[in-house]
């Protein structure tokens, strides 16, 4: 009979640890604290480390641009690298980051970088000059 109610009482204690680890604290629900939201992100330029024309041995050549763009932080993270605009002869490229949106943040200071490939066409004129305008930097080139 003794380890009946032995049995019984280590039950019970294994249901009220159970219990505690579920959340059952004794606590009403609307006298707990709210969770802690998830950061938001917000998009940012990303800084442009490296620009390098690429030209491919094709008829007509084919053009691209290299793009190193770099990751400024473990809060930061590459999400894009599009063609945005043609303007006449100059291509504008938009690179960006997403990054944690909360200024009490703490974030690893590990520099990283993401290189991504943006093509140009093949339909520029021979002997032309091009620019291609990426974030804040400039690549101007003559067409072959």
């Amino acid at each position: 009979m003794r380890r009946y109610w032995f049995m019984i009482a280590a039950g019970l204690a294994a249901l009220s640890v159970l219990a505690a680890a579920c959340g059952g604290d004794g606590q009403a629900e609307d006298e707990r604290p709210p969770a802690t939201p998830t950061p938001g992100l917000r998009t940012v330029l990303a800084p442009i480390d490296e620009l390098e024309l690429i030209i491919r041995e094709s008829f007509p050549p084919q053009y691209a641009v290299r793009i190193v763009s770099g990751i400024p932080s473990g809060c930061a993270q590459f999400k894009e690298a599009k063609l945005t605009g043609t303007s006449g002869t100059t291509f504008t490229i938009e690179v960006t980051n997403t990054e944690i949106d909360d200024p009490n943040a703490v974030c690893t200071a590990i520099y990283g970088t993401h290189e991504s490939i943006i093509e140009l066409g093949s339909d520029l004129t021979s002997g032309t000059e091009y620019t291609v305008k990426v974030n804040d930097k400039t690549l101007t080139f003559t067409a072959q």
